[in-house]
């Protein structure tokens, strides 16, 4: 049995679009704390060959996610080919396994669970593979950040944005030259403002098929690594001023590619439109210009303050948007080991 927790990391800069499998842009996000995916696989009988089930008791994919996540786990020469390097034996296992998955935030809504989800099956499944030297790797993937890094190469596999989860509480993620973190000056907070719970139409994975049909998708690339480079200078702390426009300014870019696809669709409801105004154009006396709002492949809202003004916002919404529900949380370091769950 092996217990892992990840958490969700969330995109300034989006990666959303691929080309032959591979993402369009290099991305950059931030990562939560306790706002993500707890893990539990257990063996649970023999058999001839690998099986694997979600419990009921938890988060259970859809159909394509169940399959996509069997084909992913079931590829133990993936995972051979990163724990071998490091000394960690890996042969072929065998039997029933179950895998118990429990969200701490709203799956299918545009939160990144499908990020963490990856993220702790990958480190669970890499735990079950170590068998009895668990206790080795556990110490070495708490120390080692090549190690982190290389697991996190793997998660991509079977999720792109995956692999920002294992690190924090900045990661940039570049195809080409794959994990860089940042730790800037001063931390932020994020409230995760719950403005559509249910479960959305259009999945991330056709998202980003659906957006190279939008005309908006030439020259992303190019929008994207403009964006980066000023959202570096502001982490530097050179520039800090400059993040509120330019991730907004990013996220609103990203659903335009949403809206003028073929067929179009949207994840914004009106009350996602409504924060938009208050934090661009001060609608509702917000408390500060410092605001990051930004939103993933949904209609929930998430906004960055620096931790000083958190409590500053916390009154704000007490006050003034009193029956918005909001979760809460502060930047990360990744995924890890979790005993205390379950």
């Amino acid at each position: 049995m092996v217990k892992v927790f990840a958490p969700v990391n969330i995109a300034w800069i989006k990666y959303m679009g691929k080309h032959a499998g591979k993402p369009s842009n290099p991305s950059l996000s931030m990562t939560l704390s306790n706002s993500g995916t707890h893990t539990r696989i257990t063996r649970v009988a023999d058999s001839d060959g690998l099986v694997f089930r979600f419990s009921d008791r938890g988060y259970v994919p859809p159909v394509v996610g169940l399959a996509k996540a069997s084909a992913f786990l079931s590829d133990v020469a993936l995972f051979q080919s990163v724990l071998e390097p490091f000394g960690f034996a890996v042969s072929a296992p065998s039997g029933v396994y179950e895998i118990l998955t429990l969200n701490t935030v709203p799956a299918g809504t545009g939160i990144a669970t499908s990020a963490s989800g990856f993220a702790a099956l990958t480190l669970a499944w890499a735990g079950v593979l170590c068998g009895q030297d668990l206790p080795r790797f556990r110490d070495s993937f708490e120390k080692d950040p090549q190690l982190r890094k290389s697991l996190a190469a793997v998660s991509a596999k079977g999720s792109g944005s995956s692999c920002r989860s294992f690190g924090g509480p900045f990661v940039e993620w570049d195809p080409d030259s794959g994990i860089t973190e940042w730790y800037p000056v001063g931390e932020y907070v994020d409230f995760i403002l719950l403005l559509e719970t249910g479960v959305k139409d259009v999945s991330s994975s056709e998202a980003h098929e659906r957006v190279r049909t939008s005309a908006r998708f030439k020259g992303r690339e190019e929008r994207v690594r403009a964006r980066l480079e000023r959202v570096r200078q502001g982490l530097h702390g050179s520039d800090r001023g400059l993040l509120p426009e330019v991730v907004l300014e990013e996220a609103i870019d990203m659903h335009e590619l949403f809206h003028t696809s073929v067929p179009a669709f949207r994840y914004w409801n009106g009350e996602s439109e409504a924060w938009i105004r208050r934090i661009r154009d001060s609608e509702g006396g917000v408390p500060s210009r410092n605001g990051i709002l930004t939103f993933d492949a949904g209609a929930n809202a998430h906004l960055f303050v620096p931790s000083a003004e958190a409590s500053l916002w916390q009154h704000f919404f007490a006050t003034v948007h009193p029956g918005l529900r909001i979760v809460m949380d502060v930047s990360g370091k990744g995924a890890r080991f979790d005993d205390s769950h379950f």
